[in-house]
């Protein structure tokens, strides 16, 4: 009977052990469902963020190439300009060089002109003159 007993005891305490395990194996499911549910709530907002990074990168590549496109396009633009700026001034120059050439050779025509005239009117003034001494 004592058997008997120490037997009623020893399956009363594994029928406690036992709902206790069942009860911690519940919570322990319970528990595992819920951070299953964390963990899934996590992956999926992940997964958004790495998609939003992707699309703003997207983005950021289009505007970057955009820039440097522009830039390369400006920068050729400037090139460009520059050059046609030294060109000009060159051709200014040259302009200015032809244009005192021209002036100089304006005034020396002049002087020319008027020396001939002033010779002109020395040759008939010297005319006039030989003319005066031979009538008198």
């Amino acid at each position: 009977q004592v058997s008997q007993n120490e037997l009623d005891w020893f399956h009363q305490d594994s029928e406690t052990q036992m709902k206790k395990w069942q009860q911690e194996k519940k919570e322990n499911r319970d528990n595992l469902k819920a951070l299953r549910g964390t963990a899934k709530k996590h992956s999926d907002t992940n997964e958004r963020y790495l998609k939003a990074i992707d699309d703003k990168e997207k983005q950021y590549n289009v505007c970057l190439n955009t820039f440097l496109e522009t830039s390369n396009k400006f920068a050729n633009e400037k090139g460009k300009l520059e050059e046609l700026i030294k060109k000009s001034q060159d051709d200014s120059q040259e302009c200015e060089k032809r244009a005192i050439k021209a002036e100089v050779s304006v005034l020396q025509t002049w002087k020319e002109t008027e020396i001939w005239k002033l010779k002109g009117t020395i040759a008939k003034a010297e005319g006039n003159l030989r003319m005066l001494k031979a009538l008198s």
